[in-house]
């Protein structure tokens, strides 16, 4: 019988262990869903120190944010680890579909914004653009346009118009104040990793009224 054992333990070890069988996005327990309309579906993801998420499929095409930098390992099903170095604001779109996992290392946590294109609402009519100064380009493709915010305390954009309907997600501690013609001024508190879906049209200007920067990026629909 201890011949038998030991025989079935070798055999064990020579025997390869089957690859985890990958699981939908929405089944990912380091994806969590925080928003969802017929365009969008928003998940926020957070992998723990020395962590790392299963193997998950992702079917349409997405965007990611950082919040805080990150060095990872990123393996796509049936490909080696690679390197993945990020840093906090960069932004990223992926074609989907597309499965693999990430492996967090390093002694920090690493989160970001994941945001999934279901679909397009079309434009809304003309946009006018924002010429402040903290305003710039990231990428653009045909499913997308990404843009990007800064705004150091009183600083202020000027009034324009959102053709289309977008995505913010916001990446530091700040207070903002939101002007729109015919509407009473809103206040708004924000920290890194908060979003808001906004349906255009639009047209607004945002006053950076706190004691911080003010940073964000927008995801626009095409």
């Amino acid at each position: 019988m201890r011949f038998i054992a030991i025989a079935a333990l070798l055999l064990a070890r020579l025997i390869p262990v089957a690859a985890q069988a990958p699981v939908p996005l929405s089944g990912e327990p380091r994806h969590h869903l925080k928003f969802e309309n017929q365009y969008v579906r928003v998940f926020d993801v957070l992998v723990p120190p020395g962590d790392a998420t299963l193997f998950h499929t992702h079917s349409n095409d997405y965007v990611f944010v950082m919040i805080g930098d990150a060095n990872l390992k990123a393996e796509v099903m049936g490909s080696a680890p690679v390197d993945l170095n990020v840093k906090n604001g960069e932004v990223r779109f992926t074609k989907g579909p597309i499965t693999h996992r990430v492996t967090n290392p390093a002694n920090t946590p690493f989160r970001n914004i994941t945001i999934e294109i279901l679909g397009s609402p079309g434009s809304a009519g003309a946009s006018t653009p924002d010429t402040s100064p903290g305003h710039s380009m990231v990428l653009e493709n045909d499913r997308v346009r990404v843009e990007r915010l800064v705004l150091e305390p009183g600083q202020s954009t000027n009034m324009h118009t959102h053709g289309l309907s977008a995505l913010s997600v916001f990446l530091t501690d700040s207070k903002i104040r939101v002007e729109s013609p015919g509407k009473k001024p809103e206040t708004i508190v924000y920290k890194p990793g908060d979003f808001r879906w906004r349906t255009a049209p639009v047209t607004h200007l945002l006053k950076n009224i706190g004691t911080t920067r003010f940073e964000a990026v927008g995801i626009d629909w095409k």
